[in-house]
């Protein structure tokens, strides 16, 4: 995965593809930190493999989308997802894996 970038992920087109994602720990934490309000620290992610970089982002990355959207989510074990937080990002799955099969 050497020279990977955010840019060339897609986002999943199911959920079953998402899934995963959201119970991957980095994601978790990432989830979490935003929602503590913990500043992103860059130190903090070196030596992490590649993967759980993406990871913690996405996880930030996705809290602060459901702050802007009133989502209020309260999670506290990274094995069971909130049923808000699967609702919208199985809705946003939905959505690409529609605009992927339409003409032009």
């Amino acid at each position: 995965m050497a020279g990977a970038t955010n840019n060339r992920i897609v986002g999943a087109r199911s959920w079953s593809r998402a899934r995963p994602v959201l119970l991957h720990p980095k994601f978790f934490e990432g989830f979490r930190d935003y929602l503590a309000g913990r500043p992103f620290d860059y130190r903090r992610l070196d030596g992490w493999p590649l993967l759980d970089q993406h990871r913690y982002e996405n996880g930030r990355e996705i809290a602060a989308e459901c702050v802007a959207a009133g989502l209020a989510v309260r999670w506290g074990d990274h094995s069971r997802i909130p049923r808000g937080l699967k609702a919208l990002v199985a809705s946003r799955a939905l959505e690409r894996s529609s605009a992927h099969t339409l003409p032009g």
